[in-house]
């Protein structure tokens, strides 16, 4: 945990309680744990409370003073005066543990959106909780090995695992907007204390592109403090953009950073550097090539601790890293498309509501035109819409494997992605929602905490860095929740409101750019430079006991044949999977003697305490048969020497397989590769 924490540490033991801490200092505050004036409470966090000085006016307006100024500070002390209910006060990203010395009473919370990670489970027969920010802090390496069946079969839908599961049980996830009770001795309590409620407006009104920015300004204004460097990531979009625009107000000449390819249409390096010269600031980017690709993906895959096929998550660690070699903190555009509308799917029920009322096109035959059409033509995916209602068809913005293909994949396990989302289409439908604002409600509470702030945390704080996300705000939430569905989706383009509020901000250009989302020319490469990259991956791993292996390779064979049915998202996700199974179930890797768990900052941005560089000793035999540099060989793995479980959809009550492991050393099992 050494990469979330590098620059200080911190114990505090009582007997019923031990709180360990790894503290990333970007604002000071004092030495964690903390404890409150009266000694009663004693805290550990991870993130910032953006809105802090305005919290500690509150409290000493109420006879609470603090002893200094930083934001740690402010929300133990709101706690020990309002408990709970200081949660409702807050803004920013946070986890937070903290213990009642009178009470004996441990209090977890985790933010309204989940910028910040909490993991947690219950061990030794039910005797010891085990919490931390990162799944890998919660066992030692090996320990947890048995996997979920469900789970699996969920991430193949969504491309993530949604909480409160993981991979591997008993480990959980808190989900975001919840808290946790534990007392010694008594079960674990867990509450929702927010949910995203959206309450759109009939129409539009000429105030909303002014209350969207002045939320905006206001956010990106408390996202800025910072007791260390602070920079933003610049993409070629209106999101970063805009950011971007409202944090040159306050720190003219910021440093932006951005990633990219050296593959036509997968670069906005140069849409970034036209941005940032137009608002006056720094632009820093970097190329990623396959080579790098190649042998930094384990290490990628380690960092984000379940399984996560978001390939926006390689230039992202990218980027984090060159960032982190000049600032503490960057600003980011998280969270845009989901409060303000700004997926290209959004308008699929407009296009469904004109093609229903097409002179007898009914849903039934629609879907009879669709079945009778081949794979990949044009107007096949439309019909298909028509034919089926919403519910059944969006499960959030990813949608990779169809409950058929998962069926097909996996060996064990019934469940499926509705299990997710129908009890959020019952909310849409209680609160009457439009489709576009219903699609909004699921992606905010599956995709955004799954996927897109997984990514963004794990990869920033693989290199100490902090990210913020001021579009993560309940000011700017509490404005973008009443957009009319016009100012959402309209005049062929999306977040059309929001567009409109920075309009004047930013370049023309940026304002009216199509999204890209930091897109990565996996489909190229996977028939290209990585021609068999997923094959000697899916081959290699030992995923038997999960997997139809079987099968698995025959959508690698459809993908690389060139199939319309098979997309490289679905290779990708297979790849990944496997990828994650070595590291943490066969042990293929070890992640510290590779310096995977290092401080991975630059030395002139560590902190006082940090150690000093690491002198690796002369390398062991098992380390010199790690996979350092990308090298292919294209022979075929070794025969299995143990066969998988025999063919059946559900595990024996109470019963869990075992763990699979290598069956040689470790130098046959990694994704060794070398790119054309």
């Amino acid at each position: 945990m050494t990469h979330r924490g590098p620059d200080e540490d911190g114990v505090f033991a009582d007997g019923h309680i031990a709180l360990g801490v790894r503290r990333l200092a970007v604002i000071d505050g004092g030495r964690q744990p903390l404890r409150s004036a009266d000694g009663r409470f004693t805290m550990v966090f991870d993130g910032t409370i953006c809105n802090y000085t305005e919290l500690a006016d509150d409290l000493s307006s109420r006879g609470v003073w603090l002893n200094g100024d930083g934001d740690g500070e402010a929300l133990l002390e709101a706690y020990a005066l309002d408990g709970k209910d200081a949660l409702r006060q807050l803004r920013g990203a946070y986890a937070v543990a903290i213990w009642d010395a009178a009470e004996r009473e441990l209090f977890c919370a985790r933010d309204p959106f989940g910028q910040k990670p909490f993991y947690y489970m219950v061990a030794d027969g039910g005797r010891q909780l085990r919490f931390s920010s990162e799944r890998i802090g919660l066992t030692e390496p090996g320990e947890l090995a048995d996997l979920d069946p469900d789970a699996l079969r969920r991430y193949l839908s969504f491309q993530y695992v949604p909480a409160p599961a993981t991979m591997t049980p008993p480990a959980r996830a808190l989900p975001p907007g919840h808290f946790l009770l534990a007392r010694p001795g008594e079960k674990v309590d867990v509450f929702r204390y927010w949910r995203p409620v959206l309450r759109p407006s009939r129409s539009p009104t000429a105030e909303t592109p002014e209350k969207i920015l002045d939320a905006l300004r206001g956010s990106v204004s408390t996202h800025m403090r910072a007791d260390v460097p602070i920079g933003a990531f610049l993409s070629g979009g209106v999101d970063s953009a805009a950011i971007c625009a409202l944090a040159a107000e306050i720190k003219p000449g910021l440093p932006t950073f951005t990633a990219g390819f050296d593959v036509e249409g997968y670069n906005e390096i140069g849409q970034a550097e036209d941005t940032a010269a137009a608002l006056g600031l720094e632009n820093i980017s970097c190329v990623i090539t396959p080579q790098e690709f190649v042998k930094r993906l384990p290490q990628i895959v380690w960092h984000l601790g379940d399984p996560m096929a978001d390939a926006a998550a390689v230039p992202l660690w990218f980027v984090a890293r060159e960032a982190s070699r000049h600032v503490g903190v960057v600003l980011s555009g998280e969270g845009a498309d989901e409060l303000f509308g700004g997926y290209g799917v959004y308008h699929q029920p407009a296009a469904v509501r004109a093609a229903a009322a097409m002179p007898g096109l009914a849903k039934a035959s629609a879907g009879v035109l669709a079945a009778a059409m081949g794979n990949g033509q044009r107007g096949k995916g439309l019909l298909n819409r028509v034919a089926t209602p919403l519910r059944d068809r969006y499960i959030g913005n990813a949608n990779i494997f169809s409950f058929h293909d998962v069926d097909a994949l996996t060996r064990h396990g019934d469940g499926t992605a509705y299990d997710i989302t129908d009890p959020l289409f019952d909310q849409a439908d209680d609160s009457e929602l439009d489709d576009v604002a219903t699609m909004q409600l699921i992606d905010i509470n599956t995709w955004l905490p799954g996927d897109i702030l997984v990514k963004a945390d794990r990869m920033s704080m693989a290199h100490g860095l902090e990210l913020r996300s001021p579009f993560l705000d309940r000011e700017v939430m509490s404005v973008a929740s009443r957009l009319a569905r016009t100012e959402k989706t309209a005049a062929g383009t999306t977040k059309f409101a929001m567009r409109e509020a920075v309009g004047n901000l930013v370049p023309r250009e940026a304002a009216e750019r199509r999204k890209l989302g930091f897109p990565v020319p996996l489909g190229q490469w996977f028939t290209g430079e990585l021609a068999g990259f997923p094959e000697h991956v899916l081959k290699r791993a030992q995923t038997d006991e999960w997997l139809d292996k079987r099968a698995a390779l025959d959508v690698a064979r459809r993908f690389r044949h060139g199939d319309p049915d098979v997309s490289w998202r679905q290779i990708w996700t297979l790849v990944v999977f496997s990828l994650w199974h070595q590291i943490f179930v066969e042990r293929v890797f070890d992640p510290v003697k590779l310096g995977w768990t290092a401080d991975a900052r630059p030395p002139s941005r560590r902190g006082r305490d940090a150690p000093p560089e690491r002198r690796d000793s002369p390398p062991s035999r098992r380390e010199r048969d790690l996979p350092r540099e990308p090298s292919f060989d294209r022979r075929e793995p070794p025969a299995e020497r143990r066969p998988g479980p025999p063919p059946g959809r559900a595990l024996p009550p109470g019963r869990a397989l075992p763990p699979g492991r290598p069956q040689g050393p470790p130098s046959q099992g990694g994704p060794t590769f070398r790119p054309r």
